[in-house]
């Protein structure tokens, strides 16, 4: 039986125009950009890119969002994140100053991470990010960002820099496939609804930038 193509699973639950959405980041080109932001999740699979992308100076800093908390492998079901040291310790070992690195530590989950990504934003007076993370969860990711972006009245622009790994790949420390980290991330956008922008909001951005 043939796998259905990730963009046919996020239409079968969001409609067209989240399909669309989702490809539109899928496609973002890196920009310059005041920070790189560098989600914590899947140990260390989005640490090459973002070292990479600072490497290459796309932004002359790194803010690292996640927490020392949930980590390990019995904090979460099916999940075995790394603490945010470990994620600082690789990016210094490939050629990242750490005077370049900021740390987040008190976001425990993606709400979290997006109230004080853009918090932080504010006060260091940041316009433009470039949020790395992994392709499966890039959309949810992006639209409760852009839900905090209103809330808290930042009208700075994101670009997201999806991480892809082919979909059967077993994202690292995670217990499914990124293909079903997909599904379980549209049922998250609806469950968690209030905490993300609309689809029609993410299409009304892409077309501002």
């Amino acid at each position: 039986m043939e796998k259905e193509d990730p963009k046919e699973t996020v239409q079968k639950h969001l409609g067209s125009k989240g399909a669309e959405i989702f490809e539109k980041i899928l496609l973002q080109e890196p920009q310059k950009v005041d920070a790189i932001v560098f989600l914590q999740g899947d140990q260390l699979d989005r640490a090459p890119e973002s070292a990479s992308l600072f490497q290459q100076g796309f932004a002359p800093r790194i803010l690292i969002s996640g927490n020392n908390k949930l980590v390990g492998p019995n904090t979460r079901p099916e999940e075995n994140d790394f603490e945010l040291g470990l994620l600082k310790e690789y990016l210094v070992e490939h050629g990242v100053p750490e005077a370049a690195i900021l740390i987040d530590d008190q976001s425990f989950n993606s709400l979290g991470q997006a109230t004080n990504i853009v918090k932080i934003t504010k006060e260091k007076g940041w316009q433009t990010l470039l949020v790395v993370v992994s392709a499966y969860h890039a959309l949810r990711s992006f639209l409760t960002l852009l839900k905090q972006m209103k809330d808290q009245a930042w009208s700075g622009k994101i670009v997201m820099h999806a991480v892809q790994f082919p979909w059967d790949t077993i994202p690292s420390g995670r217990a499914k496939s990124a293909r079903e980290m997909l599904t379980l991330e549209m049922e998250k956008i609806k469950k968690y609804a209030k905490d993300v922008a609309s689809i029609e909001e993410g299409l009304e951005y892409f077309k501002i930038l």
